[in-house]
């Protein structure tokens, strides 16, 4: 084949446009292979930010919530340990109320024995007195 037969052949010529823009097609992928590198690992970088953002973030609240965790039970603690001096001190007045109670009783018993001693040698004194004033009356005959 000739050389004019190459280039009127209409599939060569197919071939030939088809080259040109496939040629034309790889230095626009190749252009934009050179373009997309920068601008993808822009884009990872922007998200590997707003990541680690996010996790400092996370990291701020979850101590904040452990900080609060340990306010919260230091605060049960206390609640704690003033409800049992509560008790406690309730407890304790409640038997030295009982404790006093018993001494009162007591010492109204002893009260009421001695005033009964104190009557019974009231009344021994007087009988006696008594006998002592009849023996002299007989004495003296004036019975």
């Amino acid at each position: 084949m000739s050389e004019r037969e190459f280039e009127t052949d209409k599939k060569l010529q197919r071939i030939r446009t088809d080259t040109i823009q496939f040629e034309e097609e790889l230095r626009q992928v190749e252009s934009q292979l050179r373009g997309i590198e920068p601008r993808l690992d822009a884009e990872i970088e922007r998200f590997k930010s707003v990541a680690k953002a996010r996790r400092d973030e996370y990291e701020a609240i979850r101590q904040k919530a452990k900080a609060a965790e340990n306010v919260w039970k230091n605060a049960d603690r206390d609640y704690e340990f003033a409800k049992k001096q509560k008790q406690k001190q309730i407890s304790d007045l409640k038997k030295r109320a009982d404790g006093l109670r018993k001494r009162l009783k007591d010492a109204g018993r002893a009260r009421e024995k001695r005033a009964k001693e104190l009557e019974r040698e009231r009344l021994k004194q007087i009988d006696k007195a008594r006998r002592t004033e009849e023996e002299k009356r007989r004495e003296l005959g004036m019975s």
